[in-house]
């Protein structure tokens, strides 16, 4: 549109008009007559021209051109790179193609709207980044590995991309969960910010929404990370199966081996119904161990129709299988009913040979018993002693037994009148072998009367209670503590004095009163366990016989543990052996010797993934000695960082030209990470966030109905015009300003040049 006007000096139209007539009058006046009329009114005429010129400077006219233009403002969409857009987004894509497409399409339509919108592209996860010089092919280069995600950093970090610029809108395109530990007010004070600024909050979530198909879920919990086995033993594997959506449906577990080859074996399946919508349920199943050897062991919940995370599907635990059969030798002095059960039990074992020697106390004159070499190294695999004196056997063949066991074999003192300091093993060479300390001023005569020392016995019926969970004292089932609280009263049992102080001594069971009641420990490279008690015979006449057998089959089997015959071996232990990629653990690994070490052997850690490539890990030396004349070597370290998968810590010597033989612990590092745990959108929270600016234009789009928002943005793009008035005045230009000046000057210097021609200046 155009306009005309005046713009007089002082803004007085009336006076500039009045300073015209003036001014003409004065012309007219000053004006003398000449003896040719003609020169006269040429003069006047030039008189006139200049004023005009002057009185149109003065009266300043001007020309007004009104125009339209969009003003410049900023448009920014943020684009979710958290690793939960690698999820299905419940129509057949990932989340991150679907986030890819929408961005396509916005760029095709948005990035050349008008020049004066400045398009830009902001990518958040935890944090928020601009990528610079948005394009249709910009997030090809991204990928969603972000760890949490944070939508109020998102919504203020889009507020802070504009750079001061006025913002035109702001598009939140992801699935709308918020991962992160949120930090300040959050997205809502954002939304309520741009609301209070009239700028519209658009966003597109993406991703199923809920509904009991859309939230379906198994996961495995609760497996123990590691299991030291034997052959041929029963054991029970417990694990939680946690459920959400799948009442009713049938969900397949499955248990399989995996062999150190890699050779899957399916050991068992079970059929779980879960009750409710959101269920745990409690899982155990029997199993028989394999042959010796490492394997893994994976519990797992068969991936169904629509579950949408499968990573927690599965959970393995590691598992050491030793060798399960051995040679026993029983020495008993009373046939009491407990000698008579053990051994039904023990026999009815085929990989155990049990021999029986009973040394009567009327013997006592041909003490000691020379059981021609039967303590002899790799005679037998196990020694069990009932209720007999120590002078039976003698300090030279006690003192054999002492070293046989010190070179692997296991022992097994049980409860008795004749049992620990009753019987003089205090100071017989048993002692630095058994676990416990013994008084020696309880001793007692072979064959004398049946009156053991005041305080060496517990005279009432008492129950064994856990001290600690044990392979030895295990029993499955889903309490241990109660089915020994169910199992018949003990009749008695020695009053030990407690257990040594020494590294690998542990209290298994106790009384009630906290009596210990069963002791075991190490003694050179062999096990020991020493019994306060002598009456589990009780157990079988009560019903309980499969318990009874099932405890001497795990003692025998823990104590026929062959770790390594060599002098020294590696032993190598972690904190976890089931992690997370940020939780690594440390990790110890001891050289364990007997006998002297001139020189401690360097040792190096490595990692061994499993494509066979190897990478050392960091270490700290120490050394260190204990009892027995045992030295001690050890290496401390920490597990790095490692991406997903299984692996192998190996800890080797690291000259080559040595004996010790290496040794390897397996681990796994898993995927905990708070993206993946949550599959379900949060449409409903983009959605209340885009609300908060409705008074402005904002809301939420599905990605079907992009278009829909492209045409939003379109529209009130076109709102966003402003008049700009563009003023043309005479004389406020060099070009106007030169020509008055040119048309005055020229007005005046003809007048005074026809003067002068004409005799009148």
């Amino acid at each position: 549109m155009t306009s005309f006007a005046f713009e007089p000096i002082y803004g007085s139209l009336l006076l500039t008009m009045a300073v015209g007539a003036v001014t003409v009058g004065v012309i007219l006046a000053v004006t003398p007559p000449t003896e040719n009329p003609t020169r006269r009114r040429w003069l006047i005429s030039l008189r006139l021209l200049a004023a005009f010129a002057l009185l149109l400077a003065a009266f300043r006219p001007a020309l007004f051109r009104t125009d339209n233009q969009l003003t410049e403002a900023a448009l920014v969409i943020a684009v979710d790179t958290s690793r939960s857009m690698t999820l299905p987004d419940g129509d057949g894509s990932s989340r991150w193609e679907t986030q890819l497409e929408i961005w396509k399409r916005l760029a095709d339509s948005i990035l050349g709207l008008d020049r004066e919108l400045d398009v830009r592209l902001l990518a958040y996860d935890s944090q928020t980044r601009t990528i610079a010089a948005p394009a249709v092919n910009s997030l090809k280069a991204e990928l969603p590995s972000g760890q949490t995600t944070d939508i109020s950093a998102a919504a203020l970090g889009a507020m802070q991309a504009a750079q001061g610029q006025p913002l035109a809108g702001i598009v939140l395109v992801g699935d709308g969960t918020q991962t992160a530990d949120q930090q300040g007010t959050g997205a809502q004070r954002v939304a309520e910010t741009l609301n209070s600024l009239g700028v519209p909050l658009w966003t597109v979530p993406i991703g199923p929404a809920g509904g009991a198909s859309a939230s379906r879920d198994a996961a495995i919990e609760a497996l123990p990370e590691s299991y030291q086995l034997f052959a041929g033993n029963e054991l029970d594997v417990k694990f939680q199966l946690s459920t959400r959506g799948m009442a009713g449906i049938d969900v397949p577990v499955r248990l399989t081996w995996i062999d150190s080859n890699g050779k899957t074996t399916e050991i068992a399946n079970r059929q779980i119904v879960p009750a409710n919508a959101t269920d745990v349920t409690s899982v155990s199943i029997p199993i028989l161990t394999p042959q010796p050897g490492t394997y893994r062991l994976k519990a797992e919940a068969v991936a169904i129709e629509k579950e949408l995370v499968t990573t927690n599907n599965a959970q393995v635990a590691f598992v050491e299988v030793r060798a399960g059969g051995g040679r026993i030798l029983y020495l008993e002095g009373n046939p009491r009913l407990e000698q008579t059960f053990l051994r039904r039990s023990l026999r009815r074992f085929p990989d155990l040979a049990l021999d029986y020697q009973w040394i009567p106390n009327d013997t006592v004159d041909r003490w000691p018993v020379d059981l021609d070499g039967a303590f002899d190294q790799g005679r037998y695999d196990i020694y069990i002693i009932g209720d007999l004196h120590a002078d039976a056997l003698g300090n030279e063949q006690l003192q054999q037994l002492a070293d046989t066991i010190g070179k692997g074999a296991g022992l097994v003192t049980l409860g008795g009148s004749y049992a620990y300091g009753g019987g003089g093993y205090a100071d017989s060479p048993l002692a630095t072998v058994m676990p416990i300390r013994m008084n020696s001023g309880r001793v007692r005569s072979p064959g004398g009367p049946n009156n053991p020392a005041a305080g060496s016995q517990i005279d009432t019926q008492l129950k064994p209670r856990l001290s600690r969970s044990h392979p030895i004292t295990d029993f499955g089932g889903d309490s241990p503590s109660k089915i020994w609280n169910d199992l018949p009263s003990l009749l008695g049992a020695n009053r030990l004095l407690g257990p040594k102080i020494a590294p690998g001594i542990q209290v298994l069971l106790e009384s009630e009163m906290g009596d210990p009641l069963m002791v075991i420990g190490e003694y050179g490279s062999g096990r020991t366990a020493s019994l306060a008690f002598d009456s589990t015979w009780r157990w079988w006449r009560y019903g309980r016989d499969e318990v009874h057998r099932r405890f001497w089959r795990q003692l025998v089997l823990w104590l026929l543990s062959r770790e390594n015959n060599a002098d020294s071996q590696l032993v190598i232990t972690m904190d976890a052996r089931r992690f997370a990629t940020d939780k690594p653990p440390e990790f110890r690994a001891e050289v364990q010797a007997v006998g002297e070490q001139s020189d401690p052997t360097p040792l190096i850690a490595e990692i061994v993934d499993s494509n066979g490539d190897v990478s050392s890990l960091n270490i700290n030396t120490e050394s260190s000695s204990s009892q027995s004349s045992r030295m001690t070597q050890a290496i401390r370290g920490r597990i790095p960082e490692l991406a997903v998968g299984f692996y192998r810590l190996r800890v080797r010597a690291e000259s080559l030209d040595t004996t010790l033989p290496q040794e390897e612990l397996a681990f796994q590092v898993v995927d905990e990470s708070r993206e993946l745990a949550q599959p379900l959108a949060d449409p409903v929270y983009l959605s209340q966030l885009a609300d908060l600016t409705a008074d402005h234009g904002g809301a939420s789009f599905l990605p079907e109905n992009i278009d829909e928002l492209i045409t939003t943005i379109q529209d009130r793009r076109s709102l966003a015009e402003t008049p700009v008035i563009e003023k043309f005045r005479l004389g406020d230009g060099p070009f106007t300003g030169w020509l008055l000046f040119g048309i005055f000057a020229g007005a005046m210097s003809t007048e005074w040049f026809l003067r002068r021609q004409w005799g009148l200046a």
